[in-house]
């Protein structure tokens, strides 16, 4: 089981990445980019213009960066330090991320920040957040364009343009919390952001924090004052990456305050110490599991932390596949949501579709045999090929009732099957069971006398 990163995934940008997903066009875009996307290209530029940090190399932030990976779940991905007077951090790659850090930001930082810095680029690849970041990078710098050519231009429509920039605002969000879980609270990442807005390490002045988050509180109030303020804020920060940091301050410490922080920091103790028994958010609510393989949605669960008890349902109760997951529930329960916290040890049951078997019915029927077909498959048929179908599957006590009603040698319907009776049913449906001794009658057409 990995590190459950819903713990501080921000609910705007769960939401925002769906809508961006959402929007015709995206898909193919992103299918264009991984076309021509080569990763190695980026690590071939970092180690050629960088500065890498290693063990040999500005050693001290190499030694920060690995206890928060432990804590986070994360491989230690590469660090660089770039040249670059405007203090600033990013992420980048996919399969392979790496962290960039400015010589500005470790001008403008105590070294004391440093680590949050770091833990805020971490829950960025905790989060997954890695690929789509690293291409929205490269549509406000313009490198798509030259990446995927003229055609790009047509893909890069208005929403999703906007949308992608509002989602990666909002996945400012997530990495802070991430930040705020290493530290244990949020102290350390209001400072930064208080520092990113102009309290330079340089200023001897102490920050006042309770003015700089009355700071963001003002700000708040006056955007949500009317809608005129609202449109103002998206004219002029709508194809912003990063929210604003006071507004980034003010949820920080918000989130810090709320319970969800409190189960977070109780469940990556838990983790920590490797117990079995603790809460955490679910992914899905119980639509996503419904009518998709049973063994899927078992590994599933067992991925989040979650073991379940099979039920198999054998009656066809609606549109589900064989195998086929109808129900799962969670003490007893099927109305819960994504996000809901549960404990790890919750009783789950996966409730799924599976029919009898032919030898599962059979065994039920001991001494028995199950017609292949229905009484009228045998109407109409010659009685003599009907009696060897009949042997066939089983039935011996076979009797052969003429019904002289033919008068013409050329009628077709001479020695066809007029009527069938098993145990005196003349009519009978595939699949019923009968006796292997029952009294059999085949009554056919036969020339009068």
């Amino acid at each position: 089981m990995s590190l459950n990163y819903n713990i501080f995934l921000h609910e705007t940008d769960k939401n925002a990445l769906n809508a961006l997903k959402a929007i015709p066009g995206f898909t193919q875009l992103l299918k264009s980019y991984m076309k021509v996307w080569n990763e190695k290209l980026f690590y071939i530029q970092n180690m050629s213009t960088l500065v890498h940090i290693t063990d040999q190399q500005l050693s001290k932030y190499k030694d920060m960066l690995t206890p928060i990976c432990k804590k986070l779940d994360i491989e230690v991905p590469d660090l660089f330090l770039q040249m670059n007077p405007y203090p600033n951090s990013y992420t980048s790659g996919d399969t392979k991320p790496f962290i960039v850090m400015t010589s500005g930001l470790l001008e403008a930082l105590p070294e004391r920040l440093i680590p949050t810095v770091l833990a805020h680029e971490c829950g960025h690849i905790a989060c997954h957040h890695v690929l789509y970041r690293t291409m929205g990078q490269m549509i406000l710098n313009g490198a798509l364009f030259t990446l995927l050519g003229q055609g790009v231009s047509a893909l890069l429509t208005q929403p999703i343009r906007a949308a992608f920039y509002y989602w990666m605002r909002c996945s400012e969000f997530s990495a802070d919390r991430a930040a705020i879980l290493c530290d244990g609270s949020p102290d350390n990442m209001m400072e930064v952001c208080a520092r990113l807005a102009g309290f330079s390490k340089g200023i001897d002045e102490p920050i006042n924090m309770e003015a700089f988050m009355q700071q963001a509180e003002e700000y708040r109030q006056l955007v949500n004052e009317n809608a005129v303020n609202k449109t103002m804020e998206f004219m002029t920060f709508g194809y912003s990456t990063h929210p604003l940091n006071a507004v980034r301050a003010y949820e920080a410490s918000a989130w810090a305050s709320s319970e969800q922080f409190r189960k977070a920091v109780n469940y990556c103790e838990a983790y920590q110490r490797g117990e079995n028994s603790f809460e955490m958010p679910l992914l899905y609510n119980e639509k996503h599991y419904l009518n998709r393989s049973y063994q899927e949605v078992l590994r599933e669960l067992e991925e989040q932390g979650l073991q379940a008890s099979l039920t198999r349902f054998m009656e066809k109760n609606g549109p589900f596949k064989e195998g086929g997951v109808v129900s799962v529930s969670i003490d007893g329960s099927r109305d819960y949501k994504e996000d809901d916290w549960v404990r790890t040890d919750a009783k789950v049951e996966v409730v799924y579709y599976q029919p009898l078997t032919n030898e599962e019915i059979a065994r039920e029927h001991p001494g028995q045999l199950c017609m292949p077909e229905n009484y009228i498959y045998y109407i109409g048929k010659d009685y003599k090929e009907v009696e060897m179908e009949l042997m066939r599957i089983g039935l011996t006590d076979i009797v052969l009732i003429p019904q002289k009603d033919i008068k013409r040698a050329n009628d077709r319907a001479l020695h066809r099957v007029s009527a069938l009776r098993i145990d005196g049913r003349s009519k009978f449906s595939k699949g019923d069971w009968f006796d292997k001794l029952s009294d059999v009658a085949i009554i056919y057409h036969e020339m009068a006398d």
